[in-house]
């Protein structure tokens, strides 16, 4: 038939054939898949009665893989509870009626589009038709699965590398109004008006004598979390020692909030704590608008002037010389501004960093809060529950971890084991 048409109308547009070919094709494969699990015989781990179960027979349930759907008896067991399995569905590890691999891919182009955009590109990239409701709902099934692989040690660490960074930093994730109504946040009616992601990129790095600090390829990995600062912390380090036979040289940049200084001094103990170079710069830049006008001329010279003391790690004098220029009327609030620099003087020694070939800037992490949170989970009219934002981030945090496929063959084993 095929080829009567193109002889009849000539060479043109053969999307009609490819499309045409991949309906067959995939309904011949869902045939042969059926076909495969509804064998006489067909030996099914942990098919046979548990104690006190009752075995009620074949029942017929849909069966959802990449190449479409169809129907397929399976034994279903009854316990006395009135609860049920499919001992099927448990050797296949399906969630909920999805072979693992359509859940990988539902829950992958989840994490990266809204629930609806999501299920039109798998329509489009596959030609399955799967309602954008179920995105979520798979998600939600998903999530806590991928959530307890990327707390799990799987295996020996075996990476040896002789540096090692660990970038913490937090953004925020717009909740549901109800969830956020008894929050104090930032805003100026003193209302939270988002919930506070905080995330982590760990990479290491080969020095090269003489030469700029340059991240590994392909060994950045992430930690990102909605849970409190102690947590979070544990989840740092527990993927730090995931994948760290020994105990590099560790450096940890952030910038100069108590809950990332608490997390390095608990966590990584022994680390070179860096305040990002950045964050620095902008607090001078403030420190001199205690001084001058912001954009001013005399402004602008003297945060660059200070801005040298910072760069060179000369953090005293750079105190020193901004407590004699502070106006008389400004002395307590420049005394407030300066106990940053005092604080920090020891992570703000950016000549020392820098002849050591370290990095001094939390550029990676910073990234991460835009790319991992800030693209998927802070599109415009978008609002969380913060249950669904904590099972989608495990999901996008694995992918961009590239874990991803990692876990559905340890979730895969997993199912085996139970």
């Amino acid at each position: 038939m095929a080829g009567g048409v193109l002889f009849r109308d000539g060479v043109g547009d053969i999307g009609w054939l490819e499309k045409g070919l991949r309906e067959c094709s995939q309904k011949g494969c869902l045939q042969i898949i059926l076909g495969l699990l509804s064998m006489p015989g067909l030996e099914v781990p942990g098919d046979q009665p548990r104690e006190n179960e009752r075995k009620v027979g074949a029942v017929k349930r849909t069966l959802h893989t990449i190449f479409g759907q169809g129907l397929i008896a399976r034994n279903w067991y009854k316990s006395p509870e009135g609860d049920g399995r499919f001992p099927l569905d448990e050797a296949l590890g399906l969630v909920d009626g999805h072979t693992p691999m359509l859940a990988g891919l539902v829950c992958r182009c989840s994490s990266s589009s809204p629930f609806g955009q999501a299920a039109r590109d798998l329509s489009a990239y596959t030609g399955l038709e799967i309602e954008g409701r179920q995105f979520q709902r798979l998600a939600t099934r998903v999530g806590p699965m991928v959530e307890s692989f990327l707390r799990t040690a799987n295996g020996p660490a075996t990476e040896t590398p002789p540096r090692v960074y660990v970038l913490m930093d937090g953004t925020g994730a717009p909740l549901r109004h109800e969830e956020l109504a008894f929050r104090k946040g930032k805003s100026k009616d003193g209302k939270a008006q988002t919930h506070e992601v905080k995330v982590a990129a760990i990479f290491t790095e080969h020095p090269r004598p003489s030469q700029e600090p340059w991240r590994d390829l392909d060994s950045t990995t992430y930690v990102a979390t909605d849970q409190r600062c102690q947590a979070f912390g544990t989840m740092v380090r527990a993927e730090y020692f995931r994948r760290f036979k020994n105990v590099p040289e560790t450096i940890v940049i952030g910038d100069a909030a108590d809950w990332i200084r608490n997390a390095a001094d608990i966590n990584f103990p022994g680390a070179l704590r860096i305040v990002d170079w950045h964050h620095g710069a902008q607090h001078v830049a403030s420190l001199a608008e205690l001084v001058h006008p912001r954009n001013s001329p005399a402004w602008s010279r003297l945060r660059k002037k200070w801005t040298g003391k910072l760069w060179n790690g000369k953090i005293d004098a750079l105190v020193s010389a901004a407590r004699h220029a502070f106006p008389e009327y400004m002395a307590k609030e420049g005394e407030k501004a300066l106990d940053y620099f005092i604080k920090n003087r020891q992570a703000m020694r950016y000549d020392l960093f820098r002849a050591q070939g370290l990095f001094i800037g939390s550029g990676v992490v910073e990234a991460a809060c835009k790319t991992l949170v800030g693209q998927r989970f802070k599109c415009s009219g978008m609002h969380w529950s913060q249950r669904g934002l904590s099972h989608l981030l495990s999901i996008r945090t694995a992918i961009c971890s590239n874990r991803y496929d990692d876990f559905w063959s340890w979730q895969m084993l997993h199912s085996i084991a139970a």
